[in-house]
């Protein structure tokens, strides 16, 4: 977008829907998203969560060098950027100070699955992701061995989803599953049905909970 070229290579300050302000330098610039440098990272911020963006007027002795050259393209967008992080170790922050480490295994319409070491499989509605950041790519979730992580591991399962999170929901109907990783005991139950655009969930204490499929940030399915 024209507005944000006007930041390239410079100091911003970028406040963001669901997260603490970001300051970085400002990489790139696509359609749809940005790339700034921020804690020696790189950090793609779809433009929809930006609430506004200014140049850093404040002391910047503290702040990490903007990477030289900026290889700048304009060409970026945030789809692009979900499938070039296929089998990449990332950091994804949704909100509510919840930040999810693994890799991105697939791309659906709406949504992405996502393998973690501490959660099974996730699937992530995309309108949700706050920001995406890459990893090395000698890391690994929390040192572990990298064979555990091999981007050579077939999911059969994968080429079966359907293109919708709404339609993943549709098809755990009488299914044990753990929405937003599980931040609230409410939301942790037995999936009883879909309506429209709300999940009926029984919780452990047969309490029935209603979720607008809308607001839910991810699902985690414990199907086997």
């Amino acid at each position: 977008m024209m507005i944000f070229n006007l930041y390239i290579g410079k100091l911003v300050h970028i406040e963001l829907l669901g997260d603490r302000d970001k300051m970085g330098y400002l990489i790139d610039a696509g359609s749809d998203i940005i790339v700034i440098y921020m804690d020696k990272k790189y950090v793609y911020l779809p433009i929809t969560h930006i609430k506004n963006i200014e140049l850093n007027t404040e002391d910047n002795a503290n702040q990490d060098a903007p990477p030289d050259p900026i290889s700048q393209t304009g060409h970026i967008n945030f789809v692009g950027v979900l499938h070039n992080a296929v089998d990449r170790f990332v950091e994804i922050y949704l909100s509510d100070h919840q930040t999810l480490h693994g890799y991105v295994k697939y791309i659906a319409q709406d949504y992405l699955v996502f393998y973690s070491a501490l959660y099974p499989k996730l699937y992530i509605p995309i309108i949700h992701i706050k920001w995406i950041s890459p990893y090395e790519s000698h890391q690994t979730p929390y040192s572990m061995n990298q064979k555990n992580w091999t981007t050579d591991t077939a999911d059969s399962s994968l080429d079966t989803l359907p293109p919708t999170f709404g339609q993943v929901l549709k098809g755990l109907e009488g299914e044990m599953i753990c929405l937003d990783a599980g931040l609230h005991a409410s939301q942790i139950g037995l999936l009883e049905k879909m309506n429209d655009s709300f999940i009926e969930l029984v919780t452990a204490d047969e309490n029935k909970l209603h979720f607008n499929v809308q607001h839910i940030r991810n699902c985690i399915s414990f199907v086997k």
